[in-house]
């Protein structure tokens, strides 16, 4: 038997007026809400096709994980985000266990099965895998086992064209880092 894909999603509970705000101010709130809807919806339908997925969702609010909309939950174990800033919040996720994983979000349009299978691939030849994005930052961050680093994400500005160039900094030279395909999140 093929060993588990562990991937971990975060997400934000779906409803309008929430998240997504610069893609928002340009299309509407409406809009806004529907394209994160259909995209986690997607998402969560492709990961759940493939049985040697291990999917868990890493919600927020924390208490998203008893009122998530049942329309898209897809049989996927939730779990709170927790407390801190996005960079607490991964890296307390990222480290909680030794497992290899791959940690995404779930405002990447162009996300694939065959794009995931060539990461988790890559990931057993490496410390740490990214995924850079379009804008600068990352789309996917990647622990293989054993791998701890507790001050990946100190001191890093958020949303900002130079975010990875900042994450990567913060990487001790003892790590291999590998790259995996360069895709657009949407914010």
């Amino acid at each position: 038997m093929k060993k588990k894909i562990n991937i971990y999603i975060f997400a934000r509970r779906p409803e309008i007026g929430i998240g997504k705000t610069r893609l928002k101010k340009r299309i509407g709130k409406s809009l806004g809400a529907n394209f994160y809807h259909r995209n986690l919806s997607k998402l969560l339908r492709t990961l759940n096709s493939d049985n040697r997925i291990n999917t868990s969702l890493y919600v927020t609010p924390d208490s998203a994980i008893y009122n998530w909309p049942k329309y898209i939950s897809y049989k996927v174990k939730r779990f709170p985000q927790g407390r801190g800033d996005i960079g607490n919040k991964m890296i307390r996720i990222l480290n909680q266990n030794k497992e290899a994983k791959l940690l995404i979000g779930s405002d990447i349009p162009n996300i694939t099965l065959s794009v995931l299978n060539e990461a988790w691939k890559k990931l057993h030849n490496c410390n740490v895998l990214l995924g850079p994005a379009q804008d600068g930052g990352f789309w996917l961050i990647g622990f293989s086992k054993r791998t701890n680093i507790k001050k990946l994400f100190k001191n890093i500005n958020w949303n900002r064209k130079d975010t990875l160039k900042q994450v990567e900094n913060n990487i001790h030279t003892k790590y291999k880092v590998l790259y995996t395909k360069t895709l657009k999140d949407v914010d």
